[in-house]
């Protein structure tokens, strides 16, 4: 039996509705055609990001062909071009958060309704390396996980080659995305050089990294065995205790944000609160985050008209055009942690092209934010000064430029 074939039968599929995400290429291919092999009858779901022209096309056609000679239901979404074309964005996270909504609206009908999705060991070990570069935590170390709500991934400890070779021998057929071979993306550096430089003197090193991963996802599960009741508060009546989140390690708190799926930089925004500083109130998506009066820590729906995800990623270099949805930073002149909170009455930007300061609440009201909204309009800061008014005004004082050593790209990135 092959390793492919070993991995699918492991799951139990009983009652489950299935929907494999298919790009097209040799993982998800194989992936489709091993469940068929066990008998089952996904349905496949295809995203057309139109990027790559009629190679973006051919990749959908033999999606749609293979779906429909083995009798499945076929989805295909085609990305609007106004997403992946827009100035500044992080193009690999709008591509993300856009097979997402479709991922969600699929598991959103009923609890049997499943994701299948091909990561294999290869960007298990690549992910390990991503995070420990952007100098991630337990949680962030410890990866991909094979069953996590209703995600799948049945691949995780086998190697590509294995999934190549099984392709191979049941004549699959599969599209290379050209791409992949760039080292344009951190990933990809990783994958094409990095990683396999390292494997020249270590050929095990896929193995051992596997193996300590493992052992980090396990110790996850203990840690969140302990933060397992707070979680449950937060999610049912978006309330959490001061005293109780100044009692957790780091280590915990971190787990905690994992958790609830808030931003890691959101951890000293949620100590300050405990701590007292009622003023600092911030905004996590479309959630405002504020002290209660009876010590607790509370959680409401934002009442500004604003859907847009807050991204953070270094980069080497600074683009050539530059418009007001993105900001690029000098990491050595921040005086603190980037967070985004609602304005406060004395808040006051130095903005770009501009001598002196304004005040925050003067400046939204000259670009016609509307009254009710300017309360509640994300204010970027860094502890100590007004750094950026998404697409409104970008202050000057810690901008990024040719002789920084660490630039911050910034961006407000729309939900989909």
């Amino acid at each position: 039996m092959s390793v492919v074939i070993e991995a699918l039968r492991k799951v139990d599929w009983t009652e489950k509705h299935i929907l494999v995400a298919c790009s097209g290429g040799v993982d998800s291919m194989v992936l489709v055609q091993g469940l068929l092999e066990i008998g089952l009858k996904p349905d496949v779901m295809h995203v057309n990001y139109g990027l790559r022209g009629a190679d973006s096309d051919a990749d959908e056609e033999l999606v749609a062909d293979v779906a429909r000679a083995n009798g499945l239901n076929f989805q295909v979404f085609n990305c609007p071009v106004e997403l992946t074309k827009q100035s500044g964005i992080n193009l690999q996270a709008v591509a993300r958060a856009f097979r997402r909504k479709h991922f969600q609206q699929w598991i959103a009908q009923s609890p049997n309704h499943v994701v299948v999705l091909a990561h294999h060991a290869n960007d298990q070990v690549e992910t390990f390396f991503l995070q420990l570069y952007r100098g991630s935590g337990t949680f962030g170390l410890g990866g991909m996980h094979p069953e996590r709500g209703q995600l799948i991934r049945p691949f995780l400890e086998i190697e590509k080659t294995d999934l190549i070779a099984y392709a191979i021998e049941s004549k699959v057929q599969w599209r290379e995305d050209k791409s992949n071979a760039t080292s344009n993306y951190l990933r990809n550096l990783f994958r094409n050089e990095l990683l396999p430089a390292l494997a020249i003197d270590q050929p095990e090193l896929n193995q051992h990294v596997l193996l300590f991963m493992r052992l980090l996802r396990e110790h996850q599960v203990e840690v969140n065995e302990r933060i397992r009741e707070m979680c449950v508060r937060w999610k049912e009546k978006g309330e959490l205790n001061c005293t109780d989140w100044l009692n957790l390690s780091e280590e915990e708190q971190v787990a905690f944000l994992h958790a609830i799926a808030f931003p890691l930089w959101s951890r000293n925004r949620f100590t300050e609160l405990a701590n007292g500083r009622t003023s600092a109130c911030f905004l996590v998506g479309e959630n405002e985050v504020f002290k209660q009066d009876q010590g607790t820590i509370g959680m409401q729906q934002s009442t500004v008209d604003f859907p847009w995800d807050f991204k953070i990623e270094k980069i080497e270099i600074l683009p050539l055009t530059f418009d007001k949805w993105t900001i690029y930073l000098d990491a050595d002149h921040l005086s603190g942690e980037l967070y985004l909170r609602i304005p406060q009455s004395d808040d006051r930007i130095d903005s770009v092209g501009m001598e002196g300061s304004q005040l925050v609440k003067a400046v939204l009201k000259d670009f016609g934010i509307p009254l009710n909204k300017r309360a509640s309009f994300p204010v970027l800061t860094d502890g100590k000064t007004v750094l950026w008014l998404p697409g409104v005004k970008v202050g000057r004082l810690a901008l990024a430029n040719a002789q920084s050593k660490t630039i911050l790209q910034v961006s407000m990135v729309p939900f989909v």
